[in-house]
């Protein structure tokens, strides 16, 4: 009998799993994918599902590789390496969309602070800055002048960046979220645990320097594209920019409106997911001064509820599917349809080292 197991955590991906799992009778175990004995607990299951994402310093620290070696006990995984080895890697996002050819917005990284110095006496500006990691524009600025590339750039290849978020990120796009007074009042009392854990974040996050990494800016967007494709299907919706500003990531604008929604970008995302071969994958898209789409970058996880509220979804082949549909339920279906269609064994049989040691 098929057997599932998930890594638990609040607030993540795992609460539905684990309630669809109750709900519809599906066998699973919870299991600790940080713990020592990850490996030896996996044993006799036929596939993992843990939700990580860029803010959790020990799954930045370890993820991909734990992943990578579940993977090869033939054990089904979601995210696969496929989907998240690139996850909150802005500069491996670059390399691996250019190797496919895929329309991105065009980037620019150095190593060397030379080469930087001489792209930056050349370049046209603005530009965009941004560390390699960090989501919902976090990490992102707009540089202006020549002047502040330079000092960007001397930072860079001096004493770094701190890649957490500061104690108060982001305070008015937060504040104006806020609906009430109760709302306010609740976010007023999780602030000292916020505070800590942003604490805790900067302490653990490795400095990013000895590179330098720009992107051209692309004017006139007033808002981004965000297509989600999970298997054989496509969410969208659009974010405005936040007011005063060119980003539009983190804004908590969006609106849900699927005749505004450019089909290019639906069917580019999935064809470069189907080339990546990636199970799940959002995509952000602005437009150049041919109002072509080019993607900004991309990222396996997301807001689940935002995805949830768009109110349908395109297949493969462009068709509207006129029903609302939880991420999450998405990408479980699809696991468990590749468990229930795998004709070989879902865990190969082992070596047994001792008797070829004798």
């Amino acid at each position: 009998m098929m057997k599932l197991a998930i890594h638990e955590q609040q607030d993540s991906f795992s609460d539905r799993w684990i309630s669809y799992c109750d709900t519809n009778k599906i066998p699973f175990k919870l299991v600790n994918c940080y713990d020592s004995r990850i490996i030896y607990d996996l044993k006799n299951v036929d596939a993992l599902l843990w939700h990580w994402t860029h803010f959790e310093t020990k799954g930045q620290l370890v993820a991909k590789q734990i992943i990578a070696a579940v993977e090869s006990l033939g054990i089904t995984v979601f995210p696969n390496i496929n989907t998240c080895w690139h996850y909150d890697d802005k500069i491996a996002q670059k390399y691996l969309l250019e190797a496919i050819d895929a329309p991105i917005v065009p980037s620019h990284i150095f190593f060397s602070k030379t080469e930087a110095t001489l792209f930056i006496e050349r370049a046209n500006y603005p530009l965009v800055f941004k560390l390699r990691c960090g989501a919902g524009s976090q990490n992102v600025r707009l540089v202006k002048t020549k002047k502040d590339a330079k000092r960007l750039c001397n930072k860079a290849f001096s004493k770094g960046f701190i890649a957490a978020e500061g104690y108060f990120t982001d305070a008015i796009t937060k504040l104006r979220k806020v609906k009430n007074v109760f709302n306010l009042f609740d976010k007023m009392k999780r602030l000292p645990i916020s505070i800590m854990n942003t604490m805790t974040d900067r302490n653990l996050f490795a400095l990013q320097k000895g590179y330098l990494y720009f992107q051209d800016f692309l004017p006139d967007n007033s808002f981004d594209t965000r297509i989600t494709i999970i298997g054989d299907r496509a969410f969208g919706f659009q974010r405005n920019v936040r007011p005063g500003d060119f980003r539009a990531s983190g804004s908590g604008h969006i609106l849900y409106d699927n005749d505004k929604i450019d089909m290019r970008c639906v069917e580019i995302s999935f064809n470069v997911s189907k080339q990546l071969k990636t199970q799940s994958l959002c995509f952000d898209y602005i437009f150049d001064d041919k109002n072509d789409p080019k993607i900004c970058e991309i990222s396996y996880c997301f807001q689940s509820k935002a995805v949830y509220n768009c109110t349908g979804y395109w297949d493969s082949k462009l068709n509207w599917v006129d029903k609302k549909m939880w991420p999450e339920d998405a990408i479980l279906l699809d696991l468990i349809e590749k468990l229930l269609c795998n004709d070989e064994p879902i865990i190969p049989k082992k070596v047994c080292y001792k008797q070829v040691m004798k």
